[in-house]
């Protein structure tokens, strides 16, 4: 079986306009140039020498912009062996090193891990009914570090259910999907 591949341009940062590749996979729907640019924008002061946490990888491209834009080190988590392995790719062929791609499930990591972020990604694929678990645990596990910003991508319809100590930083909606950053601080 051929698998093909798709390619996305990183939008900021010092790796601007290099070009990362993903397969095709009903699992990656990669975020749009729009919403990446917003994003980035509203983490431009927040970004530099973060430490991030992308917990559904699926293309990496959230996680490269991140590194792109000077984010200090980003864990990227994925529990599918060809996208896994296209992100190894991608991390070489950029010749990145403050990256790391676990494979691996994301809730049972985040379930025991010990260490701290300052940004987290939670972006997993649209049907899978995994925000709400995510928030749980993130919540219960206490892996923000202090002054910490998760940001959540969605369909629109979802309902996300926030602990009431998360605030919304910022958000802006389209016509399908629904994006958010909430400032957390512990």
């Amino acid at each position: 079986m051929k698998i093909k591949k798709n390619k996305i341009v990183i939008t900021g940062g010092y790796l601007k306009g290099r070009i990362i590749k993903t397969i095709n996979h009903p699992l990656i729907r990669p975020t749009t140039n729009i919403i990446r640019q917003t994003l980035f924008n509203w983490l431009s002061k927040i970004i530099v020498n973060a430490n991030c946490l992308d917990c559904f990888a699926g293309s990496g491209i959230l996680s490269f912009e991140a590194i792109s834009r000077r984010a200090y080190y980003i864990t990227l988590l994925e529990n599918n062996l060809l996208i896994f392995k296209q992100l190894l790719y991608n991390k070489t062929n950029l010749s990145i090193k403050l990256v790391n791609i676990i494979y691996t499930n994301a809730l049972k990591w985040l379930s025991s891990t010990d260490k701290k972020f300052d940004i987290i990604f939670i972006d997993p694929p649209f049907e899978s009914n995994l925000i709400n678990k995510t928030i749980n645990i993130i919540n219960k596990r206490n892996i923000l570090s202090n002054f910490s910003i998760v940001y959540i991508e969605s369909k629109i319809q979802t309902n996300v259910k926030i602990p009431i100590t998360w605030i919304l930083y910022k958000q802006k909606l389209t016509k399908n999907v629904a994006y958010r950053l909430y400032y957390i601080n512990n």
